[in-house]
């Protein structure tokens, strides 16, 4: 390409490419499946401290994980077509257990560990 000034600039390659964004992949066909892993280990404190991650407030019967998984399941659950989401948990005691284990269903079947949507979740 020749410019005004007689110089000229040379193109050796030249690239294109499009930017996709998570709805390209939604609309495109793309399917999600959400699954959710709840940390019951004691480093997120003691369950009857109010400072604790685990604490349930007993006014809003909630607590930071509630409200979290509330806000994203929330959101998430539109783009899951069957709205059922495997549930499970980790670093606690379950029943028939010894020890603490390190994953574990929380609606009690680890052969179908399916709860239906946010409500089942939480």
């Amino acid at each position: 390409m020749a410019l005004s000034n007689g110089s000229s600039i040379t193109i050796n390659g030249f690239k294109m490419e499009d930017r996709v964004s998570f709805l390209d992949y939604i609309f495109g066909g793309c399917e999600i499946n959400v699954h959710v892993a709840i940390d019951f280990t004691l480093s997120n404190g003691e369950p009857r401290s109010p400072q604790s991650l685990h604490y349930v407030n007993p006014r809003t019967n909630s607590n930071s994980y509630t409200e979290a998984i509330s806000s994203v399941m929330g959101i998430l659950e539109e783009y899951d077509q069957d709205k059922h989401f495997p549930v499970y948990g980790f670093g606690g005691k379950v029943p028939d257990c010894t020890g603490v284990s390190h994953c574990f269903a929380l609606n009690g079947d680890i052969f179908s560990p399916e709860c239906n949507g946010t409500e089942g979740v939480l």
